[in-house]
C-alpha cells in the first residue's frame, strides 16, 4: 500500500503521542482539513483534468483558505500525488471487498467440487464473470466519479514519473487478485491472462463513461463471461507460449 507523503509539518499535522485532549482534537482537525483538500483535488481531477488543479481552485472546492493548500503541500505536485494516493487507498478497500465476495463464492464446497472437473471450471468461469459484470455495474452506475477519477490517474500516470510507480502499484494489485481467481480455475498462466482481464475491465470503464447510455448488465456480462470462457478453456491449448512469455516480461 503506498505511503501518504508527509507534506508540511504543522502544529496540527502533529505526530506527537502526547495524551493531552486538545492536542489529540488539534491533530484531528488537521488530518481532517487535510483529507478535505485531497477529496477535492480528486473532485476537481475527475471533473476537470489534472490541468484544472490548482490551488485556488481546489481552496474553493474544499471550502477551506487559500492558505491551507501550501500550508499543507508544498506544491501541487505533492498534492496531486496525495490525492492520487487516497483514491488508491479507497480503491484497494473496494477491491479487498469484491476478491472477499469472490473468493467466498470459490470456497463454497459444492464449487469446489465443481471445480474438478474441466465442465465445471467453465460453469464457475461463468458465474465469476456474473459476479464481476454485478460488481461493474454498480460502479459505473453508483461510483462513476471513481471511474473517471481512475481514467484521469491511469493517463496521468504515463506523462509523471512521479505518479508512474503508484499506478503500477494499483494495476498489480488487481492482477494479484485476479491471478487467484484463475489459479482457482485451473488456468495454468494466471499472471499473463490476469493483465489481459484488468486491460479489458480499464476499458469497459473508458466505454462505460462514453456509452454511458447503453450500459447494461446484459452487455457486460456477455463480454465478461466470453472473456472468462476463453480464458478458463483455452489457458494450457498450444500456441500460447509465445504470448505468455511476451506478456510475462512486460508486467514482470
Amino acid at each position: 500500500m503506498p505511503q501518504q507523503s508527509q507534506g508540511a509539518t504543522s502544529p496540527e499535522a502533529d505526530t506527537s503521542t502526547s495524551t493531552d485532549p486538545s492536542r489529540r482534537a488539534t491533530r484531528a482537525k488537521g488530518e481532517a482539513r487535510r483529507r478535505q483538500i485531497l477529496e477535492a483535488t480528486l473532485r476537481i481531477a475527475a471533473r476537470d483534468g489534472i490541468r484544472g488543479v490548482k490551488h485556488r481552485p481546489v481552496a474553493k472546492e474544499a471550502g477551506v483558505p487559500l492558505a491551507s493548500t501550501t500550508y499543507y503541500f508544498k506544491d501541487i505536485d505533492e498534492l496531486i500525488t496525495d490525492a492520487f494516493m487516497l483514491f488508491a487507498e479507497k480503491a484497494y478497500q473496494n477491491l479487498e471487498l469484491f476478491e472477499r465476495q469472490l473468493f467466498g463464492y470459490l470456497d463454497r464446497p459444492e464449487v469446489a467440487e465443481t471445480l474438478k472437473t474441466a465442465a465445471g471450471q467453465l460453469q464457475v468461469a461463468e458465474r465469476v464473470a456474473e459476479l464481476a459484470a454485478a460488481y461493474m455495474y454498480h460502479q459505473l452506475n453508483n461510483r462513476k466519479q471513481d471511474i473517471l477519477m481512475e481514467q484521469v490517474f491511469l493517463l496521468e500516470a504515463t506523462r509523471e514519473a512521479h505518479l508512474e510507480r503508484l499506478a503500477r502499484e494499483y494495476r498489480d494489485a488487481w492482477i494479484t487478485t485476479i491471478a487467484g481467481i484463475l489459479e482457482r480455475l485451473g488456468n495454468v498462466r494466471p499472471k499473463r491472462d490476469a493483465a489481459m482481464i484488468v486491460s479489458v475491465a480499464v476499458g469497459l470503464g473508458y466505454d462505460g463513461i462514453l456509452y454511458r447510455d447503453k450500459v447494461s448488465m446484459e452487455r457486460l456480462n456477455d463480454t465478461l463471461g466470453r472473456l472468462m470462457t476463453l480464458v478458463v478453456a483455452s489457458a494450457d491449448q498450444p500456441g500460447s507460449g509465445t504470448l505468455s512469455r511476451a506478456t510475462e516480461r512486460l508486467i514482470s
